[in-house]
């Protein structure tokens, strides 16, 4: 009898153990790359799908190898400050507070070895003032070419309200000039800047724009909410208040729980004043995967008009000419022996047109997701702690009846 209750369970372990180890291939997928012009660098810029399946993507060769990626815009390097040269600070022909610079690169660098540039400036002057900053960069061997971003840039010293004295620039030019324009107050004075090299998604042109419909939170006066129709990869907003609207700072949360930690700080201040010919909408965000978010603007401030920045993930790998590769995606990654981060530089990619995903189709070359015990076993979990403690109790009951019953 003891005999045959310890096989029972040695049975009942024995279907644990083996539901606890099934393996799941039919999320596999991979998506074919389109094979690179020339050996060397490639850039693979991911859609919304991959996006998505980001987690645990690995990319193969036609073998199977695990070939080794870098993620380009997530601070992919460290940033880096640069000396300048031929600096030169002053005032234009108008009057207009200007400065202009070149960098002086380190050994072995070139142009765009980071993807923006990150510029602090030392401004001198009365407070409250607004200036608007053109932007303009001359390559080697050309002249300056204004810097048209989507949103303009603006300088500000609100005190109390705030302040803003630095920006972000792409690093595509050799040499550079900034020229204030007061939208409010007196335009301040260039005594100085410092300049780092940086890889910030966040402070890059973007994408897309998703445009939204902003609803009003019930029970929370002054909070909009958004949902988008997938979750996607938030950069940024561009949100225009209701005019007239002073310089605010809103109240960014991500996500559906909306009540709890994830609030994203938010740096950058909002307003539009038309009278005053000013308007500032453009607020920078830690990148995100997020297809909720509230805004909660102070007492009296509406939104008139909201827009989502998504900037994608881009990979970066070392690919060789004609070669097949794949993105393999919904299950697993293969590890890739050694890091591509330990390079000491990597050259600039806008060189090379980007290389594109093909369409999805069956991965028998993917590692299948190993599905744990919880997620296995807790269907049947009513079902195993019955029958356990049947043969228990079907066990106690025979040790514990008499010797005599039980020879009857």
């Amino acid at each position: 009898m003891k005999h045959t209750a310890t096989l029972l369970l040695l049975l009942l372990g024995l279907t644990l153990t083996l539901a606890c180890a099934r393996e799941d291939r039919a999320s596999l997928g991979r998506r074919p790359i389109s094979p690179a012009p020339a050996s060397g660098w490639a850039h693979l810029p991911l859609d919304a799908e991959a996006q998505r399946q980001l987690k645990g993507a690995w990319i193969g060769d036609a073998a199977g190898r695990s070939i080794p990626f870098l993620e380009a815009r997530e601070g992919l390097w460290e940033s880096r400050s640069l000396p300048l040269e031929h600096t030169l600070t002053g005032k234009d022909a108008d009057g207009r507070p200007t400065v202009e610079f070149s960098l002086k690169l380190p050994e072995g660098w070139r142009v765009g070895e980071r993807e923006s540039l990150k510029l602090d400036l030392d401004l001198e002057g009365r407070t409250p003032w607004v200036a608007q900053v053109k932007a303009e960069r001359q390559r080697e061997g050309g002249g300056f070419i204004a810097y048209d971003p989507v949103a303009p840039l603006h300088l500000y010293d609100l005190s109390p309200s705030g302040n803003r004295r630095s920006l972000d620039l792409p690093w595509d030019g050799h040499r550079y000039r900034l020229t204030l324009l007061a939208s409010q107050g007196e335009a301040p004075r260039i005594r100085g800047l410092s300049v780092r090299a940086e890889t910030r998604p966040e402070a890059l042109e973007t994408e897309l724009a998703l445009d939204g419909l902003l609803t009003p939170e019930p029970g929370r006066p002054g909070t909009w909410r958004l949902t988008l129709p997938n979750e996607d990869r938030i950069v940024g907003l561009d949100l225009v208040l209701a005019p007239p609207a002073a310089p605010l700072r809103p109240e960014i949360r991500m996500g559906e729980d909306t009540e709890g930690d994830r609030r994203w700080p938010c740096a950058d201040l909002v307003w539009n004043l038309p009278a005053l010919n000013t308007k500032a909408s453009r607020i920078a965000l830690t990148p995100v995967q997020a297809k909720t978010l509230t805004i909660t603007l102070p007492e009296g401030a509406a939104p008139l008009s909201v827009r989502l920045l998504v900037r994608r993930q881009t990979l970066i790998f070392p690919a060789e000419a004609g070669q097949a590769y794949a993105l393999h995606l919904g299950g697993e990654s293969k590890p890739a022996p050694g890091s591509l981060g330990a390079l000491p530089s990597i050259r600039t990619l806008a060189a090379r047109a980007p290389l594109t995903l093909g369409p999805r189709e069956p991965d028998d070359l993917g590692l299948p997701h190993r599905e744990g015990a919880d997620q296995q076993v807790r269907p049947w979990m009513p079902w195993i702690a019955g029958l356990a403690l049947l043969v228990l109790g079907w066990v106690a009951l025979r040790l514990l009846r008499p010797e005599g019953a039980r020879k009857a």
